[in-house]
């Protein structure tokens, strides 16, 4: 509904085995903390699949979400409306759903230990590796894809980028890498492209953009403005909170691409 052209998803490898979608907050080393999403101490990975679909809720007035509270409930304001699902539920959704164009790119950011081969499997099972991509912080999870499926698209996620990242990324054979959108400069993507990578820009969570949105006083919290800027230094793709302004400048860089084509 919001014009995006793909999703990314955070997965976790539980205990039992199953792999499901979630986000919660925490570093690569302790992630899928539920507190700020679900009101409650602990990690996701402390419960099974059942567990988490049945006992987590979700705080709908939390200001992790991009969205509204509207969103998270149902008309009945049901606190269960919205559940933990299985990457299983989500692939087969977006695959067989009438309004999911069949180019919908899905990124997996595989979350925690272990996820690298069942994520690649269950894709693999139902045949959606052509629309699959697979990211992870943990470049050696990337790795561990491309010895499952060479043909893998895999992304190399950075929070903080090194000066050597270039050859970080080609060492695990990553075919894209992925900027926080405050290091994606133009040096840096001119570099990347340099070495045959894709690139990719990623905004942080809606509570840490609203404080980042102090630091910058030519743009505001992931307005037109903001997206412009990144976009303006050759990225070739953004994975933001609010894709339909994101959109917008899109749209508005390929019109001024086009209105200088026809000046010169």
């Amino acid at each position: 509904q919001a014009g995006a052209d793909g999703i990314e998803l955070d997965v976790f490898l539980l205990k039992c085995g199953t792999l499901v979608v979630f986000h919660g907050t925490g570093t690569d080393q302790s992630p899928g903390l539920l507190k700020s999403y679900c009101g409650i101490d602990g990690s996701i990975l402390d419960y099974t699949a059942e567990e988490a679909r049945k006992l987590l809720t979700f705080n709908k007035d939390s200001d992790e979400f991009g969205c509204g509270a509207d969103l998270i409930t149902d008309d009945t304001h049901c606190d269960h409306y919205c559940y933990v699902h299985t990457l299983e539920e989500v692939l087969l959704t977006l695959r067989d759903h009438p309004d999911v164009k069949p180019d919908f790119v899905i990124k997996i950011e595989l979350k925690g230990p272990g996820t690298a081969f069942p994520s690649v499997e269950l894709v693999k099972k139902h045949n959606m590796m052509h629309r699959c991509q697979f990211a992870s912080f943990n470049h050696t999870r990337i790795a561990e894809v491309k010895s499952f499926a060479p043909d893998a698209i895999t992304g190399a996620l950075w929070a903080d980028l090194p000066d050597d990242f270039l050859e970080r990324c080609l060492q695990v054979q990553a075919n894209e890498v992925h900027f926080r959108y405050d290091t994606c400069t133009p040096e840096n993507v001119e570099a990347a492209h340099k070495a045959g990578l894709g690139t990719m820009a990623w905004f942080r969570g809606p509570k840490a953009m609203t404080s980042d949105s102090s630091k910058y006083h030519d743009c505001g919290n992931e307005d037109v403005e903001m997206y412009k800027v990144v976009l303006q230094t050759g990225v070739q793709s953004l994975c933001a909170n609010r894709p339909s302004i994101a959109l917008e400048a899109v749209s508005e860089q390929v019109a001024r691409y086009i209105s200088d084509d026809e000046e010169e």
